[in-house]
């Protein structure tokens, strides 16, 4: 299971992409770059927690938050086999969003604000760039190598704005707001099956999270789009509380939030049930996250992962999507701790 295949993991998700049958080029599946056409998107306050406003992480959400829609109906899941948390990654996992999605939204931002015409992030940069988690981070990495290189103008925009820490501050800012209007906009739909997986997990009673680098907005904005792209999946943006942007010191590949998210929601002894939890990611350095918190982790590869290396992480499970009913890569059956899928 660890050997990929990769024509198949390069495959459109439709079809089954195992047991010889045929599937599309990658070139196929991906659907045409977004026109980087001039947003302008209303102010949107909400408040979230980071590592210097002193909102702490349980009180963002309330108690209920903790427990599935399945649990208050009384559903159970199976004792010692579904497992205890299904996390989910959101870029990529839940929406095919950052090559059409934040890439575009950077971009814009960059020219609201009137940096350098130079700076545009094309595809390919932003491939190379998605190896530094989070955004703040992968622009202060980006403007740091432009300035080393000798790119004055970058170097006054930066001096202008008070630094790399502000004027990163204040384009994520921008860029949120961006990015949260193509989401309402109904831009990005969601990746095939991650929906049915939400559905069974809540059914099941089994407890979910998103855990994301991503700014909690723009995390919360993606989240309630896939759940209400369909019919009631029998559970609400209340049910699954999201981990996401600063509220961790360290980013992916860190295990810092997979850690908070098993800590938050189980409680005393979190350490001991992080082998039952199952972490749904579609990068390296956010599976390198999940099996250093010593979580299980299955990979469903997006179109900027589908070349990375995984054989040296020791992820249980590389798919090239979830799947939607009827080509289901990967189910909650599946999942069973004592199954298969494991071993």
């Amino acid at each position: 299971n660890l050997r990929l295949r990769r024509n198949a993991m390069a495959a459109k998700c439709t079809g089954v992409a195992r047991g010889g049958t045929s599937v599309v080029s990658t070139a196929a599946r991906r659907p045409a770059v977004a026109r980087e056409s001039r947003l302008r998107i209303p102010g949107v306050s909400v408040r979230t927690a980071s590592a210097g406003n002193g909102i702490k992480p349980s009180s963002l959400f309330s108690s209920r938050n903790w427990r599935s829609s399945g649990e208050r109906q009384g559903v159970v899941a199976h004792a010692g086999t579904k497992p205890t948390l299904l996390l989910f990654d959101c870029d990529g996992v839940l929406v095919e969003t950052e090559r059409d999605g934040h890439r575009v939204a950077f971009n814009e931002a960059f020219v609201q604000k009137g940096l350098p015409s130079s700076l545009n992030w094309d595809v390919e940069l932003y491939g190379k760039l998605l190896e530094v988690g989070g955004g703040k981070e992968r622009m202060k990495h980006d403007f740091s190598n432009r300035i080393s290189e000798g790119d004055e103008e970058m170097k006054k925009v930066v001096e202008e704005a008070g630094g790399l820490d502000e004027l990163a501050k204040d384009l994520h800012a921008l860029k949120t707001e961006i990015m949260m209007d193509m989401v309402n906009a109904n831009k990005m739909p969601p990746r095939p099956g991650i929906r049915r997986i939400i559905g069974e997990a809540a059914k099941a009673g089994v407890r979910m999270a998103i855990c994301s680098t991503s700014n909690e907005k723009a995390v919360r904005a993606v989240l309630n789009s896939v759940l209400n792209a369909g019919e009631p999946l029998g559970v609400t943006l209340d049910d699954i509380p999201i981990f996401a942007g600063d509220i961790v010191p360290k980013k992916k590949p860190d295990p810092a939030v997979y850690e908070l998210a098993a800590k938050e929601m189980l409680g005393d002894g979190w350490k001991a049930q992080t082998k039952d939890c199952v972490v749904i990611e579609d990068s390296r350095i956010g599976a390198q996250a999940a099996k250093s918190a010593g979580m299980k982790c299955i990979v469903t590869l997006s179109i900027y992962t589908e070349s990375e290396p995984f054989d040296d992480i020791g992820v249980d499970k590389i798919i090239d999507c979830v799947g939607n009913q009827g080509e289901e890569r990967v189910s909650l059956a599946d999942m069973d701790l004592n199954g298969p899928l494991w071993n």
